[in-house]
């Protein structure tokens, strides 16, 4: 087949490029929402680590605080940005299923699926570290 007529393969390649490109953004220019600071997060982590560990020691129950979620600029930046990821891939899949050049096939479905591994990686990054910070603290008050 002809790659002019590759349709729905070049629009998975351009979502998923928006989509990779909008991933990149977000972690070198973001967040774009207000965020606790990092010592905060840490301490506050810390300190219900410690209550909890204490509470249950002691045969209590430990109270776990409703989560409420909201909607805030980084969280619709990182639902686009899966959603565009996720909509190359399958615009790349169906591009092949009606026999379009794998090459074009594969660009969309290769940069959907980049978007959304750049997005899990740098979260996994972030938990590591507030992980390991978290230890570093509690070692250093004397719990652990």
């Amino acid at each position: 087949m002809d790659e002019s007529k590759s349709i729905f393969s070049f629009i998975g390649i351009g979502i998923g490029s928006v989509a990779l490109l909008l991933a990149l953004l977000h972690f070198w220019a973001g967040p774009f929402s207000p965020q606790a600071s990092l010592e905060q997060t840490v301490a506050e982590k810390a300190v219900a680590i410690k209550k909890a560990t204490i509470a249950a020691l002691k045969g209590q129950k430990n109270e776990i605080p409703a989560q409420v979620s909201k909607m805030d600029t980084d969280k619709i930046i990182n639902i686009s940005t899966a959603m565009l990821g996720a909509l190359a891939i399958i615009l790349g899949i169906l591009g092949y299923a009606k026999k379009e050049p794998f090459r074009v096939a594969g660009g969309a479905v290769i940069l959907g699926g980049s978007a959304i591994a750049f997005q899990f990686l740098a979260m996994a990054l972030g938990v590591i570290i507030v992980a390991i910070l978290i230890a570093v603290v509690l070692s250093q008050i004397g719990f652990g």
